[in-house]
């Protein structure tokens, strides 16, 4: 399997990967709790996040068959334009807001590499590609340091195994699901 940066004509798949694979993702759901509505309300999300990751100056990862894909921004500065949620609801936007406020108040300052999604289709995970697909990520930021919010245990274990640990204690939105921001050394 080869990781690589994704081509510009990529980009809707990229979106269509992150889509099936946080489909059952708890903070998605919680901001996203249509369960019809969910794969139409995450993709508007998806690619409104991945054309912000671009704007940014941020990588986008995938796997050579197109299976997974990472998003990785410097400082977890990300970028959108006030019309980049165009056609999702208002309470959508308005749980996703919260979130991302939250994300913000827990962030770390300095300089860091942010892996603001990491997504392998259902088909494809529990195979090691998803860490394969980090390790990518890793390597190419170098001596620059990682961080993430873990949204549930599994992912969790995956990102301590990569050498990620516990930065601070998880946090939640009111009423929403928790994210354990984690860290990674060089």
């Amino acid at each position: 399997m080869i990781v690589r940066s994704a081509r510009p004509s990529e980009m809707d798949t990229v979106a269509d990967v992150l889509t099936e694979a946080f489909h059952e993702d708890p903070v998605s759901a919680w901001v996203f709790p249509g369960e019809e509505r969910r794969p139409a309300a995450l993709t508007i999300f998806h690619r409104a996040i991945v054309r912000g990751t671009l704007a940014a100056g941020g990588h986008v990862d995938v796997t050579d068959d197109l299976s997974a894909a990472v998003l990785w921004t410097p400082s977890g500065e990300e970028d959108t334009d006030d019309d980049a949620f165009a056609g999702l609801t208002g309470e959508e936007i308005g749980r996703l807001a919260a979130v991302f406020e939250s994300m913000t108040e827990h962030a770390p300052g300095g300089e860091y590499h942010h892996a603001l999604f990491i997504g392998v289709r259902r088909s494809a995970q529990r195979q090691g590609i998803g860490a394969r697909l980090m390790r990518h990520g890793l390597d190419r930021n170098g001596a620059v340091p990682a961080y993430l919010e873990a949204s549930g245990p599994e992912s969790a274990k995956l990102y301590r195994r990569l050498g990620f640990r516990d930065h601070g204690p998880a946090f939640a939105v009111e009423g929403g699901p928790p994210m354990l921001p984690m860290w990674r050394e060089p």
